[in-house]
């Protein structure tokens, strides 16, 4: 009940997990005894009629003789694999305890449960240290928004689009007029976000565009959608850098992406305010549903009719903030940041340390 509505770590999950263990959970650890604390195993029979404790199976098959079982077994027997995710989590930090195993072994192991728990947006990481020897806890990694993605409309180079439903139900847009000054990726966009390679091959498959040459043009057609110096400053060094460094895992810099969509234009409106932050300059779509918004601030973010405003600047933050608490991370850069000598550095920094929180690398494709 207290753990209702918080995102689950399913059984597929668990049964990953208990196989990098392999068939031993905790190393050096007392096995019964650490499982004790947690799983009333002393007062439950292996087997209906058997006379035996589930405690003394376990110490039967995996001490005695180990690999008689192996731990996803074991987890099946004690209940590991339905039990609350409280009780899961405190069974996988016991087996990693450092009394049970240290250095590399360690090590390795935490990472390869990660690449399994970032699937249900957990992580282990270092809470304490004892003897130098780190100990992890189960965590949540950031809150990303709620809900998955169904519509990408970017690339936006000339008038806004008119959008419809072809199917209201299913939440199938189609662009009635200006199809031509946008693009709508129609695709479905999974969790584990959208990568370059995704985005090209969709490309591909565009009606008029050469296959051999599509990550070509539609990097050229991306290009065409942006406003300033800033902006291509930003989009080419991406690029130049980490395609070599990330080949196929690279995540799709996505430019002029609608947020907001307001059918009206906003300055023929009368009796409303139009919808702010309708676009987007650049949009990740990472991993665990995480959603990176990139801005370009040139002077218009904070001023009008070229003078200081107080009030353009206050619109700004107070979209900021919906975003935010919607889930998604902002990152804003000042124009002349991203020209000049230091941009490409500045720009490296950036996003080497966004890789790093974010767990990006070539493995992860």
């Amino acid at each position: 009940m207290l753990e209702s509505g918080s995102t689950p770590i399913t059984e597929i999950t668990r049964r990953d997990v208990a196989r990098c263990f392999g068939d031993d959970l905790c190393g050096e650890h007392d096995l019964v005894g650490l499982v004790g604390r947690l799983f009333p195993i002393q007062n439950l029979a292996a087997e209906i009629f058997s006379g035996r404790s589930l405690a003394r199976e376990i110490e039967q098959h995996m001490v005695r003789n180990p690999g008689d079982w192996d731990v996803e077994y074991l987890f099946q027997k004690i209940g590991a694999l339905n039990c609350s995710r409280d009780r899961f989590a405190r069974l996988i930090e016991a087996a990693l305890h450092p009394l049970g195993r240290r250095g590399p072994e360690q090590t390795d192991l935490v990472e390869a449960i990660n690449r399994v728990l970032r699937r249900d947006g957990y992580v282990l990481n270092i809470e304490a240290e004892e003897s130098g020897y780190p100990i992890y806890r189960l965590q949540p990694l950031s809150r990303g928004p709620t809900g998955s993605p169904k519509n990408l409309i970017f690339a936006s180079n000339g008038p806004k689009p008119e959008i419809g439903f072809a199917d209201a139900i299913n939440n199938d847009i189609v662009i009635l007029s200006n199809a031509s000054s946008c693009l709508v990726y129609d695709r479905p966009l999974k969790r584990d976000g959208l990568l370059w390679s995704e985005l090209v091959d969709w490309w591909r498959e565009t009606p008029g565009v050469d296959p051999d040459d599509a990550a070509r043009t539609l990097g050229l057609r991306l290009r065409a959608s942006l406003a300033s110096d800033a902006e291509r400053s930003l989009f080419d060094t991406y690029f130049r850098l980490y395609r070599p460094k990330l080949e196929d895992a690279l995540p799709a810099l996505v430019p002029q992406v609608y947020l907001h969509y307001d059918p009206a234009v906003v300055k023929l409106l009368r009796h409303r305010v139009g919808l702010s932050r309708q676009r987007m300059d650049f949009l990740l779509l990472l991993p665990n549903n995480q959603r990176i918004v990139i801005e370009v601030d040139g002077a218009q973010h904070f001023s009008r009719d070229g003078e200081p405003s107080l009030a353009a600047y206050a619109e700004m933050v107070s979209a900021d903030r919906e975003l935010r608490l919607a889930g998604y991370e902002i990152y804003r850069f000042g124009s002349n940041e991203l020209v000049g000598g230091g941009a490409s550095g500045l720009i490296e920094r950036f996003f080497d340390q966004l890789w790093a929180q974010h767990k990006i690398s070539r493995a992860t494709g």
